[in-house]
């Protein structure tokens, strides 16, 4: 069970701190208890109470439901809170949480949304896992689209199986990815580091890092102390397993062996400058590890204030290291590591084609075009203006190394076009990539990778971007791409009548094809899906893919959105017919 939100600059900040937020129309100010217990249970205070400020209705999508469940509520002893607009509902502690506080009420608040958006749950007394220091329970993560809250049974089942978590253990990953989400204060700036550079010693002992402000929302972190005194001094601190990370200063505090807590307290007696993410002449921020199954969690602390008054924000943290980046690579990262890959043809195709491979896992990429970015280019480009004049490959390759870190690039600023030019250029490929989009340069691509044995994907756009054709040879049953013909149920593409051309004013330039950006970007997808169904070795795609994505009236079967297929012929020796299979 996580608390943690799947997208950045969505609801995730309407989470309680001190008070529920006032995205909920609700402003609150909660009365604190301080934990005395040898367990860390805060004792019931039956005071304890959110105290409201004029707030609104609920703005609910389904006014029916809302009441369903607030005459649930009812039903199972609950009474809305005075001056809260039937937002705040009072009742007793559900069963589930007996064990875990000795506090005999809970708190419900119904948020505006309802019931796509959840409704938050409030106790006292807690010490857990997924759950904030002001007795925030955390059940589901924000954009949650179950909506198994929409019934007081659904909400309770859910709260039942946190309270499972809470006695039997959490799932390690989501205490790691929680700890800065259920921090009581944080800030949206963006902490990056790679723990293998940072070189933290064993559990048990501190060391020097130091920050790099790159921009208010951005700092990198850096092993050793600072070099400038424009960089932030930092500490880092490891600890061995942790059962509820720390959710402020002095909890982080309480975790510290003597050496690790006595070094925190002489940097906070130092600090002359309390602005967040300045230099204060001593320590300016924190990085936190505790020991999980595999590597150690973080919290990346900043601080604010000075002596007494000093508290620790916690930051969003940015793992930038290859483990941590490969996760959105996708389901193939490994099948495609280690191969090597040749695209011929850098335009706006070939470039975003090139980006997706290597954003997949693909780990050897060689990018061969002869051609400059223009600035028309840059319209559809995968790079954009701040590229001008710079040959195609080397600008594609630096996209690529922001995109994908772990992908070796090399470039060739030519167009090869004879034998023994691109014999040596896809020499070592495990598969060529064609995006040049001209007729001459597939046909010696492809008779080059005939004679090499070379797998290859060719892609063009046709008829202004109307129609996509993906192609495949080298695989054992693929037709050579120049031996396809209509005879053979290849369907023919038919040319248009240059309409969809734009044709430069003055020199011997060729053509532009008018295709609109967003067939250039689907087109490209289907290029590089069919590069990994190649390299994987899957082999679900045919060796010939056709996609309408215009209809080209009065010119079957292009004259229906879709895929056209060949169909096996129910009689040996007859054509075999192309259909369209409309996307769904």
């Amino acid at each position: 069970m996580r608390c943690s939100s799947k997208m950045a600059g969505d609801s995730r900040d309407e989470r309680p701190r001190a008070s529920p937020p006032s995205a909920t129309g609700v402003r609150c100010k909660r009365i604190r208890h301080d934990r005395h217990s040898r367990t860390g249970r805060a004792p019931a205070e039956r005071g304890s109470e959110l105290r409201m400020s004029d707030p609104p209705p609920v703005d609910p999508f389904d006014q029916a439901s809302l009441e369903s469940f607030t005459t649930e509520l009812v039903a199972a002893g609950f009474e809305p809170a005075p001056g809260t607009e039937r937002r705040v509902w009072i009742g007793p502690i559900h069963p589930a949480l007996a064990s875990l506080t000795d506090a005999r009420e809970m708190r419900v608040l119904i948020r505006d949304g309802w019931p796509v958006v959840f409704p938050y749950l409030f106790a006292e007394g807690l010490h857990t896992n997924h759950l904030t220091s002001d007795g925030y329970i955390c059940l589901w993560h924000e954009g949650d689209g179950s909506r198994e809250w929409i019934t007081l049974n659904g909400f309770f089942d859910r709260l039942a199986a946190w309270s499972q978590g809470a006695q039997n253990g959490w799932d390690p990953l989501g205490l790691g990815q929680d700890a800065q989400l259920n921090f009581e204060k944080k800030d949206p700036a963006v902490a990056t580091f790679d723990l293998g550079e940072l070189r933290l010693g064993q559990p048990g002992t501190r060391g020097s890092l130091h920050g790099k402000l790159h921009h208010r929302l951005h700092i990198s972190l850096h092993p050793g102390s600072r070099t400038s005194s424009r960089e932030l001094e930092g500490l880092w601190i490891r600890s061995r397993v942790t059962e509820v990370p720390p959710r402020n200063l002095a909890e982080l505090q309480q975790v510290l062996n003597r050496a690790q807590e006595r070094s925190v307290v002489r940097a906070l007696e130092s600090r002359r400058n309390g602005e967040l993410l300045q230099p204060s002449g001593s320590i300016d921020l924190i990085l936190f590890a505790w020991d999980g199954d595999d590597l150690p969690h973080v919290l990346v602390l900043a601080l604010e204030g000075t002596g007494a008054d000093t508290t620790a924000v916690a930051l969003r943290p940015g793992p930038t290291d290859e483990k941590s980046l490969i996760l959105r690579a996708g389901p193939d990262a490994s099948l495609v590591a280690h191969r090597t890959v040749v695209v011929l043809g850098l335009g706006a195709l070939g470039g975003h084609t090139a980006v997706a491979l290597a954003e997949s896992g693909v780990t050897q990429l060689r990018l061969v075009d002869g051609d400059q970015l223009l600035p028309e280019n840059a319209v559809r480009h995968v790079i954009g203006h701040q590229a001008i004049g710079v040959p195609k490959p080397n600008a594609v390759a630096g996209t690529i190394a922001d995109h994908a870190p772990w992908t070796e690039v090399s470039t060739e600023p030519d167009n090869p076009m004879s034998p023994s030019a691109l014999r040596e250029v896809i020499a070592d490929a495990d598969l060529v990539v064609d995006a040049t989009g001209e007729g001459a340069a597939t046909q010696a691509i492809c008779l080059s990778a005939l004679a090499q044995d070379k797998a290859v994907v060719s892609g063009a756009l046709f008829r202004g971007g109307a129609v996509a054709r993906v192609r495949r040879q080298g695989i054992p049953g693929d037709v050579p791409i120049l031996d396809r013909t209509p005879a053979l149920g290849y369907p023919l593409i038919p040319p248009g009548d240059d309409d969809d051309l734009l044709r430069p004013a003055v020199g011997c330039s060729g053509p532009v094809a008018n295709a609109p950006p967003t067939t250039v970007l689907a087109a490209a997808a289907l290029i590089a899906e069919t590069a990994i169904d190649t390299l994987t070795g899957r082999l679900a795609l045919p060796d010939e893919i056709v996609d309408v994505y215009r209809v080209l009236p009065d010119e079957p079967p292009f004259d229906r959105i879709g895929r056209v297929m060949r169909q096996p012929s129910a009689e040996p020796g007859l054509v075999e017919a192309a259909s369209v299979i409309p996307r769904s």
